[in-house]
């Protein structure tokens, strides 16, 4: 699989070769343990960078369905997978709802923590929900005199309301 460096060779199967060093061993089909511990193993910071830019892509995704407003769905969509390099690993959008998204909200509200330490202030969340149960929208709220440059360095979020404009507008 090119996906691990691994490429078919001329070695009578079950063997495979990796590219990265030539290291032949057992490789069935359907079956990715071998080749997990191998990376692991053998190439420990290939794995990790690729773990990187996995998660790196992941937020960028979650920001992009989050400041368009569109469903997570568009991921599982072909002509979404067609604006990436053919070998890119694709989150899906049950790790993205399940783990991404908890995630960065959770890191927001941190940040927010942290910039808001010891001052006065009224958060809010409000919370819709699917049918599934899965968290779909998210909206904080935060009533606090510095609340623009607060908000312009944690949210990504564009405001979309009349007042909410006025608070959050660059002029």
């Amino acid at each position: 699989s090119r996906a691990f460096g691994i490429t078919s060779t001329r070695i009578p199967p079950p063997k495979q070769q990796s590219v990265r060093c030539s290291q032949s061993f057992q490789f069935k089909r359907g079956s990715t343990s071998n080749l997990w511990r191998h990376m692991e193993s053998k190439h420990p910071t290939d794995l990790a960078k690729s773990k990187s830019d996995f998660d790196q892509l992941s937020e960028k995704i979650v920001r992009f369905v989050t400041v368009e407003n569109i469903s997570v769905r568009v991921v599982d969509r072909p002509e979404f997978h067609a604006l990436f390099p053919p070998n890119t690993r694709m989150p899906s959008r049950h790790h993205l709802s399940n783990v991404v998204m908890p995630s960065m909200v959770k890191k927001m509200k941190e940040t927010i923590q942290i910039l808001l330490t010891g001052k006065e202030v009224t958060l809010c969340v409000h919370q819709w929900t699917s049918k599934g149960g899965r968290i779909t929208l998210s909206c904080f709220n935060a009533h606090y005199p510095n609340i623009k440059k607060i908000a312009l360095k944690s949210l990504p979020i564009p405001a979309t309301s009349v007042s909410a404009e006025r608070v959050f507008s660059a002029a």
